[in-house]
């Protein structure tokens, strides 16, 4: 089977190849999957998808990150509890179908360089690179914002994760020197300019290295929160989610709701204005301000979504009293990442302290990543 293997992938003759970015989150947590805003970045991070059709009568498909293969036909079209690396290419290929019917079969060469499990969504990277890959390969004709939706319905629907908007559509719209402001609601969005080297400074990522067993329960368990919320406050609001919270139902909603149900509340009412304070702040050059929305996003993540664990919060204290401009956890929580603003005149001394203190508590050491912004899903 090896030998077969190498004769397929070994020269790419014939292939054509995309790629699409990681992302890092900004400013904006929990709040897609209630139709507010997000403001993430793209990453100079990738995940790379080779494609060539052939003519076997099957999908013969290759990850180098595993070192493993599949084939797979029409008729096997389904989740697999095994190898779960090919359920994703799978599930945007179930997505595809039902828009399209079905298209032909192709070999497949996968490699990602996004870290798994470090909060930097290489999931929709993979999505989005395969989606926007066969569209091309194949001329399906279906347009950019429609790569990003059947991605996630990929995600949803076949993976079975319940994963917002906001990664897919980033991995699709970013743009390099730019953050994107998205509109969950309506898929509006605006490249905000974030050129921070020109500020002197360096986005950098530390990966706890931890991925609590709650994660994926606390995340499903934050959702139902929130809609249960939105059912009890529809029964006094004309709303449809908690995106269209005013002051006067924040209001109500911290009167009514029982905890932990008004905390969720809070969290998602403020931090949606923190993004767009954050995006005018931007616009009208107020850096100075840009710190204080990022702590108190951390902080409202820490106490009122409950969704930090020790490590995040270690290492936001631990960034900003070695000198960080603005550090937050970024991602989902229950371990991952945080992201860091850094001046770039104390990075090598800032990563080198962050990295002995959380190796003398912790007893092991993060994964420290150093990013540039990126442009999104392309042919390479």
């Amino acid at each position: 089977m090896m030998a077969n293997i190498e004769r397929i992938f070994k020269d790419k003759e014939g292939f054509r190849g995309f790629r699409a970015p990681g992302r890092v989150n900004l400013i904006g947590e929990h709040t897609d999957y209630h139709y507010g805003f997000v403001l993430p970045v793209s990453i100079n991070k990738f995940f790379y998808f080779y494609l060539r059709q052939n003519r076997e009568n099957k999908f013969r498909v290759f990850s180098e990150n595993f070192n493993d293969y599949y084939e797979f036909d029409y008729s096997n079209l389904i989740f697999n509890r095994e190898k779960t690396w090919i359920n994703y290419l799978m599930g945007v290929i179930s997505e595809i179908k039902k828009l399209r019917g079905e298209i032909p079969y192709f070999d497949a060469y996968l490699y990602g360089e996004v870290p798994m499990g470090a909060g930097l969504s290489s999931s929709a990277a993979y999505e989005v690179s395969v989606a926007y890959g066969i569209n091309e390969y194949f001329d399906l004709k279906i347009d950019k914002k429609e790569i990003a939706k059947l991605s996630q319905r990929a995600e949803n629907n076949f993976v079975g994760a319940p994963c917002g908007i906001m990664d897919q559509f980033i991995a699709t719209f970013g743009r390099e020197k730019t953050a994107l402001l998205i509109d969950t609601l309506t898929l509006d969005y605006e490249h905000i300019p974030f050129d921070i080297k020109s500020r002197g400074l360096r986005l950098v990522v530390v990966d706890t290295k931890v991925k609590h067993s709650i994660a994926g329960e606390g995340y499903s368990t934050r959702r139902r929160e929130g809609e249960e919320a939105l059912r009890i406050l529809q029964k006094y609001l004309n709303i449809n989610s908690l995106r269209d919270l005013d002051e006067e139902g924040y209001e109500l909603s911290q009167k009514i709701l029982p905890s932990p149900l008004k905390e969720r509340v809070a969290h998602v009412y403020n931090e949606n204005r923190r993004v767009l304070n954050f995006v005018n702040d931007l616009k009208n050059d107020n850096w100075e301000n840009l710190p204080k929305y990022m702590l108190d996003s951390h902080l409202s993540l820490k106490n009122l979504y409950e969704v930090t664990c020790e490590e995040l919060d270690f290492l936001v204290e631990k960034a900003l009293e070695y000198g960080a401009f603005a550090s937050r956890m970024t991602g989902g929580g229950f371990g991952g990442s945080t992201i860091n603003l850094v001046p770039e005149s104390i990075i090598d001394n800032w990563i080198e302290k962050i990295t002995v203190s959380y190796e003398n508590k912790f007893g092991f050491k993060p994964d420290v990543l150093v990013l540039e912004t990126s442009d999104g899903v392309r042919e390479i």
